[in-house]
């Protein structure tokens, strides 16, 4: 009989990478973000929003999305 991976596990792993990136977003500076602090609220906002629906996978495009314009905008090699 095969074992089955704990649904808690699972969620966890899923959860996971949405909570990093929420507690990146809040340790940022307001000047990371295009908009200044008026875009660091809106991404907390959607970050939330991926945090809640990260086990549905949609969460994981607003992650990816986050990545691209924050994470990888504000990156040494773009300076």
């Amino acid at each position: 009989m095969p074992s089955l991976m704990p649904w808690p596990l699972l969620l966890l792993g899923l959860e996971f990478p949405a909570i990093l990136a929420l507690v990146d977003c809040i340790n940022r500076e307001p000047d990371a973000f295009v908009g200044g602090a008026a875009g660091r609220r809106s991404w907390l906002r959607w970050l939330i929003v991926a945090l809640a629906t990260a086990w549905l996978v949609v969460g994981n495009v607003i992650l990816i999305g986050y990545y691209h314009v924050v994470v990888r905008g504000n990156s040494m090699a773009r300076r």
